[in-house]
């Protein structure tokens, strides 16, 4: 039996301005399952620059725990746990 495959070319903008806010969604989550979107980042949207660092920051401390001191571990939860 034949094999047919196609090939659509189609503009990233193009399709995101086609869909409907669920279907936004549902790719903001697909993009964030597959890594190509950090989802602290997502659900934290910042304005500047300094924000952005910030979230880098975060970013970094929560993808580096296994690295951590028991001392440094507790600072940050303390200073968490301050508000």
């Amino acid at each position: 039996m034949p094999d047919f495959s196609t090939e659509i070319d189609i503009d990233a903008w193009d399709y995101i301005s086609a869909c409907s806010n669920r279907e936004v969604k549902e790719l903001i989550e697909a993009l964030i399952e597959q890594g190509h979107l950090d989802s602290f980042k997502v659900n934290n949207p910042q304005n500047n620059l300094f924000g952005d660092e910030w979230w880098e920051s975060l970013v970094k401390l929560r993808d580096s725990r296994h690295l951590l001191s028991n001392d440094e571990e507790t600072l940050i939860r303390n200073i968490a746990n301050r508000f």
